[in-house]
């Protein structure tokens, strides 16, 4: 009787693996300029060794963001103002309708009414180009604790 009543350890399922992708941080980087997504894709990868398990996707315009965004599930958006065609605040007003990602804007427009004009699309973050470790640090960390301390 005592078999019956008994689990071995064995008959519990094994948890999944650190690393799983619930546990990644699933970024998208945006940008017009491939060596500008190379290089934040790399940034973003190296910053994080260590401390976080980041997978990061890029895209190369406003439209695949917002269409990747439609299709897949991201944590965060590194997203350029300046591009050709669907430009990033509308790609960010567009992401953020679909998606509860982070969105932070990259932009070398500095004054109150470019961040005001991001802010009023959904923007979470606005950061100068090239933006600094400690800002694409600081981004990945918030999305991390929001996403660690989340009830399911």
């Amino acid at each position: 009787m005592t078999q019956q009543n008994s689990i071995s350890v064995n008959d519990q399922p094994t948890p999944p693996a650190t690393g799983r992708p619930s546990d990644s941080l699933r970024v998208l980087v945006v940008d017009d300029s491939e060596s500008i997504r190379r290089m934040l894709k790399h940034k973003i990868e190296s910053l994080s060794l260590g401390s976080l398990n980041v997978e990061v996707e890029t895209a190369a315009n406003g439209e695949e963001a917002v269409e990747r965004c439609e299709h897949g599930d991201y944590d965060v958006v590194f997203l350029d103002v300046v591009m050709p065609g669907m430009g990033g605040l509308e790609a960010c007003r567009r992401i953020k309708s679909v998606l509860k990602a982070r969105v932070a804007m990259l932009s070398s427009l500095k004054t109150p009414a470019d961040h005001a004009a991001a802010r009023a699309m959904g923007c979470d973050n606005y950061l100068s180009k090239p933006p600094q470790d400690f800002d694409i640090q600081a981004v990945l960390r918030i999305v991390s604790l929001r996403k660690m301390t989340a009830l399911p």
